[in-house]
């Protein structure tokens, strides 16, 4: 088992490169966490940890060098390092550090999981693999398990993980683990809200959230994610309604090619991109479910301050908890499709994925979201895609300066564009001379 764990890992010349370094530095050094675990289990690795005896500094700056990546401190007081290689889509992380404690066992026992507490020597027939806490069991049998029960008290964040290795790796959190967490939940409320962020966006974007989501809420960790009354209950917000209703959106949004066989997969798409950073559009949805209902608007900010989400993320969850609570009426086919041009501008930057809620609640027919959803994909004009004029061609044609009235012609062409009013850069020309020529005849 070790001898072809250690041959898969080290297929790659730059694993090979750092344990060339490492008998160059003479120092110990092991492959160490998640990508060990991952590695046993058979799932792709593109971050590497790295745990050094030695040559903290040195060697990674050196492995930099020759693997033509770069490297940067992820905390320079303790010595944590990283070095991304490639480019995107090939990109891999390498992150270095040293030992916890004086030894590499003693470095196993005060990591978080018994399953990241797994160390590959580089240094082939050497120890070999180490597990001094039972990880290999506890990957055979899908439990997620703490080191200690210092283990939180070392680090809080360490609760919400074990949730999140739960529902990334379909594992269930161990019965004394989950008692631990149980103990003094309020711990989380000391940690910063983006590593908070990272978290519980990672759950959110794994399949089975309404398992996930019942499980924070029974170990008290929810009501310290989202600072609100919603995990209190209450006739209008009681959680188990709300982690329903957020279960729901998610089996839709999996059941997109069935519902919608023209356009299913291009939405599929959209919710595959990222709404804010590295945060999915589909992962937003999820949360936008979670808060729609009564008092949206103060659980939206609430979440956003919590969680210190941008503008855009901000932006587009009241877009998508705001058609929950009230959807326009919109007019029959064929009568007059201005006003899917205007749902659709008024709720960005959200995108099509705003009728996914209303959809899953019934406010919406699956006939009209076919529809919608249509007119967004075919011919509606987002702010993020190219007109067929640019601003600086518009500046040039009506002899104006940049500002308010741009704007102001740029928001008109979207409009003629996405009602198929013109269609070739020409067209586009004399529609915005004409409208220019109206306006300058109306009474000032």
């Amino acid at each position: 088992m070790t001898g072809a764990l250690f041959d898969s890992l080290f297929m790659d010349e730059r694993n090979r490169l750092v344990t060339e370094l490492a008998e160059t530095f003479r120092v110990p050094a092991f492959l160490v966490g998640g990508s060990v675990r991952d590695a046993v289990m058979g799932r792709p690795v593109r971050d590497y940890d790295f745990a050094l005896g030695g040559a903290v500094c040195e060697l990674p700056r050196e492995f930099s060098v020759r693997s033509g990546g770069t490297f940067f401190w992820l905390d320079r007081k303790r010595q944590q390092s990283r070095v991304v290689t490639g480019r995107e889509g090939e990109r891999l992380t390498f992150d270095f550090a040293p030992f916890r404690g004086d030894t590499i066992r003693e470095d196993l026992n005060l990591r978080d999981f018994t399953v990241n507490a797994l160390a590959l020597s580089l240094i082939r027939g050497e120890e070999g693999l180490l597990d001094p806490l039972g990880g290999m069991a506890d990957i055979r049998t899908g439990i997620v398990r703490m080191c200690s029960r210092a283990a939180f008290a070392d680090d809080p964040l360490r609760m919400l993980r074990a949730f999140r290795f739960a529902a990334t790796l379909g594992f269930t959190v161990e019965g004394r683990t989950l008692g631990e967490i149980g103990r003094e939940p309020a711990r989380l409320g000391r940690v910063a809200g983006e590593r908070i962020r990272d978290e519980f966006f990672i759950i959110l974007g794994a399949s089975g959230i309404g398992n996930s989501l019942r499980s924070l809420h029974r170990a008290g960790l929810l009501s310290h994610i989202i600072p609100s009354d919603l995990c209190k209950g209450g006739t209008n917000s009681a959680p188990e309604e709300r982690i329903a209703f957020a279960a729901k959106v998610e089996q839709l949004a999996m059941d997109l090619e069935r519902l919608f066989p023209v356009d299913g997969r291009r939405l599929r798409d959209h919710l595959q991109r990222q709404a804010e950073g590295d945060i999915p559009v589909l992962s937003l949805v999820k949360l936008a479910a979670l808060l729609a209902g009564e008092g949206w608007e103060r659980l939206v900010r609430d979440t956003v301050s919590r969680l210190k989400l941008g503008n855009k993320a901000r932006d587009a969850l009241r877009a998508l908890c705001g058609c929950m609570a009230s959807f326009p009426d919109l007019p029959p086919e064929g009568v007059n499709e201005r006003p899917l041009y205007r749902f659709f501008r008024d709720r960005q930057p959200a995108g099509a994925e705003v009728l996914l809620l209303p959809l899953a609640a019934g406010l919406l027919s699956p006939q009209l979201a076919g529809r919608m959803l249509s007119f967004y994909v075919h011919r509606y004009r987002s702010a993020d895609r190219d007109l067929l004029l640019s601003g600086d061609e518009v500046m040039a044609l009506l002899h104006i300066p940049q500002g308010l009235a741009l704007g102001r012609f740029m928001e008109r062409l979207r409009e003629a564009e996405s009602m198929g009013m013109v269609a070739t850069a020409g067209e586009a020309r004399e529609f915005l001379l004409k409208k220019q020529l109206t306006e300058q005849g109306l009474p000032g």
